[in-house]
């Protein structure tokens, strides 16, 4: 498997006389059009690979290669930009089409990944030259990407990993957690990150049989170098329902509930169903709320794989209502996602402040949906994969001034891992924790019970 580089290689010679012929790599050009799409046009990852754009039919290696391609733009986007803006005159017209995403691609392939630098420039100058609104760009491609090649490496030292978050994320996450949290959230972006799983049985089996780290009772960490493939429904024990990814901090909330056999347990917004999965495993009757069908669909396919029986309802989360009060609901409430960066670099650059302003009525407005639907004495999780206070601990801040509802103390020993993030009824994973372990996704979960 294709692999991020720590460090930049060393100054490279570079002859490139823009061959005209060049067969152009499949995975070149799809990294480049997934570029295009999701910088230039808004789409996200997941949009792209669902999308299909010819990434299934390319041969493993290939695919392999287009991801770790455009990962790498959107971990390294700050310093590839700055990298290539010391050898543009002016920025590149809007009718350059695909030439800005071109030009990103080889840059980071050349500063990051272990690719002949001649045959990088060379077929980045090919592809300028097989498309119409890019031809024009063609030579300027080859002279800035030949100084890339042989002056990049020595012009990275310049820039720290922290250029690779956004300036309002930067300026965000100092204010609220200081500028080491920033530094190491950038060092954690810049890595290949391992995968989480939530074992359901036989925990002992699979560390085994997939060289895992034991984090919990529940939760096994595989690391990158570790990863048989990077589809993970070809590893052992996804066909037989045995586990399902599930990053270790979004296996808390379910835990902080820590609800019993027997109990009724509503999970809103709760596709794909990591949480409702948690919550059925502990013998709970769970009902899961979902207002996408598509989305809901793919729950119960995740649950009829782990052989788990969840109640699904296709609802607003805002208009639906059980027949009667349950014991507990956990609200995973629709945020700007900002503090899955680890996995999904994309989120750095498709969220702004705007969307985290417009998002928090709605968050409040479910959770006091949520509220409602318990009984007296139920309790209740909120919780969103969000580094934004503004989602977070105001939302929680808001709920105890206007709703019925009154903090309850998160209980330590109930938790294999993450005590440290707990502070009363509360706990905030910054970004950038776990930093020397291979990180943790950046959570806010509280624990609220209804008077």
């Amino acid at each position: 498997m294709l692999r991020h580089s720590n460090k930049p290689f060393g100054p490279l010679i570079v002859m490139v006389c823009a061959p005209m012929h060049v067969k152009l790599s499949p995975a070149r050009m799809w990294a480049t059009n997934t570029i295009t799409a999701i910088l230039d046009h808004g789409k996200s990852m997941d949009d792209v690979l669902a999308d299909g754009h010819g990434f299934s039919a390319m041969e493993p290696r290939d695919r392999a290669l287009a991801r770790a391609i455009a990962g790498t733009v959107l971990r390294r986007l700050g310093q590839v930009d700055a990298v290539l803006a010391t050898y543009l005159t002016k920025p590149l017209p809007a009718k350059a089409g695909l030439m800005r995403a071109i030009l990103r691609c080889a840059t980071a392939e050349i500063l990051f990944l272990r690719s002949p630098a001649f045959a990088i420039v060379s077929e980045a100058v090919s592809l300028a030259a097989s498309k119409g609104k890019t031809r024009a760009f063609r030579h300027l491609a080859n002279a800035v990407l030949r100084k890339v090649a042989t002056e990049g490496p020595e012009r990275l030292e310049n820039f720290a990993l922290t250029e690779n978050i956004p300036p309002w994320l930067r300026d965000s996450w100092t204010k609220a957690y200081g500028p080491e949290c920033v530094e190491q959230a950038a060092a954690i972006l810049a890595e290949d990150q391992p995968t989480d799983l939530t074992v359901l049985k036989k925990m002992l089996e699979w560390s085994k049989q997939l060289n895992g780290q034991v984090l919990g009772p529940q939760t096994l960490r595989i690391d990158a170098a570790d990863r048989q493939s990077g589809d993970v429904t070809k590893w052992p024990g996804f066909s037989d329902g045995a586990w399902q990814v599930q990053d270790a901090a979004a296996a808390l909330p379910a835990l902080i509930l820590n609800v019993q056999s027997g109990e009724t347990v509503v999970d809103l917004c709760a596709a794909p169903g990591g949480k409702s999965a948690q919550l059925a495993a502990s013998g709970a009757q769970v009902t899961a709320v979902e207002r996408s069908q598509s989305r809901l669909e793919r729950l119960d396919e995740n649950m009829k794989r782990l052989g788990l029986n969840v109640q699904s309802v296709c609802a607003d989360a805002n208009e639906w209502a059980p027949k009667t009060p349950v014991d507990a609901v956990l609200v995973d409430a629709p945020c700007t996602a900002t503090g899955i960066f680890r996995r999904h670099p994309d989120v750095l650059v498709l969220k702004n402040e705007k969307q985290v302003r417009d998002l928090a009525d709605k968050q409040f407005a479910i959770l006091t949906a949520a509220t409602h639907m318990l009984r007296v004495g139920g309790r209740l999780v909120y919780c969103v994969c969000s580094a934004q206070v503004e989602e977070g601990e105001d939302i929680i801040a808001r709920a105890l001034k206007e709703l019925p509802v009154r903090p309850v103390s998160i209980d330590k020993d109930n938790l294999p891992y993450g005590q440290e993030f707990v502070d009363g009824y509360s706990m905030r994973i910054p970004p950038g924790a776990w930093h020397e372990t291979g990180g943790l996704d950046a959570f806010f979960m509280a624990v609220l019970t209804r008077q």
